[in-house]
């Protein structure tokens, strides 16, 4: 995948013409306006209460031949290495991940710095990044 990073503007037409037809996620206010053209599209969309069993969810979706897409916030992508790296990648099935990025508000900051690396340390490269209003990446 080219540029990970996109704006929110065009991301959930972006998700759709890469095929994505099964969204599962922990809501994030970001993303508002991609889960807001998820949830009227009438795609299958479950919102799950971790990003670990968002995981989970799209794992069982794609198993069933849907092609899945998970939406978090960044201070969730430590949420997502295990079951990424003990599920997923052995069993070779990746979700697409997107990802409501942000690191200028203290909160955010270490995951926002360290939230690609962390992917890119795994070696899962099936993401994008929602670029937010406090972004200087």
């Amino acid at each position: 995948m080219g540029d990970k990073f996109l704006g929110t503007e065009e991301l959930y037409e972006h998700v759709i013409s890469m095929g994505c037809n099964f969204f599962t996620g922990v809501p994030d206010s970001l993303l508002k306006k991609f889960q807001n053209s998820v949830m009227s599209s009438g795609h299958d969309n479950i919102i799950a209460a971790h990003e670990s069993h968002a995981v989970a969810i799209a794992f069982g979706a794609e198993l069933a031949g849907m092609k899945s897409c998970v939406y978090i916030q960044n201070s969730g992508v430590g949420n997502l290495i295990n079951p990424l790296t003990s599920l997923c990648i052995p069993s070779n099935v990746r979700p697409l991940v997107v990802i409501g990025h942000r690191h200028s508000l203290p909160q955010h900051k270490i995951m926002g710095e360290t939230d690609v690396h962390l992917l890119e340390l795994i070696g899962y490269d099936n993401y994008i990044i929602a670029k937010g209003d406090n972004n200087v990446k």
